[in-house]
């Protein structure tokens, strides 16, 4: 019987395949400006916050600037390191297709880092990706 990491068919339907060098996670030295502008171009209510190329955080809601302007704060030079969330939303480089389309569902996410062991983004991947991913290979897509 082969290992569960040694089918090469398996290793083919990995996310990996299907992560994109852009958009770019926000780095936790944008301002709470920047990270709403991008967010809304990308029709994005949760989008990943970086370190360098380490998945650090995340930033949720449309307008982050709106919320840090209502309590005092200058959205033009408030930085996200301090709204963003410790809570963060990824997926292995290795996972299936299928796994990470159920999440992405499941938190309602319409981008997610992929980061390797040690949590370095290595791309992201867009949920409309998966989906049409997995129907061209047959998969269910409700």
């Amino acid at each position: 019987m082969a290992k569960k990491n040694e089918n090469p068919s398996r290793k083919a339907t990995a996310v990996k395949k299907l992560a994109s060098q852009k958009p770019r996670p926000l780095q936790e030295k944008s301002t709470l400006q920047e990270a709403g502008e991008t967010m809304r171009s990308l029709q994005a209510e949760r989008f990943p916050v970086a370190a360098g190329d380490k998945l650090v955080g995340t930033v949720e809601g449309k307008y982050p600037e709106r919320a840090a302007a209502a309590h005092g704060h200058d959205p033009q030079t408030t930085l996200v390191r301090g709204s963003m969330l410790k809570k963060m939303y990824y997926c292995f480089e290795d996972q299936s297709l299928e796994e990470v389309r159920e999440m992405m569902r499941r938190h309602h996410l319409f981008h997610m880092p992929v980061v390797d062991k040690d949590l370095r983004i290595i791309g992201i991947v867009a949920l409309c990706d998966v989906e049409d991913e997995n129907v061209q290979k047959g998969g269910a897509s409700s």
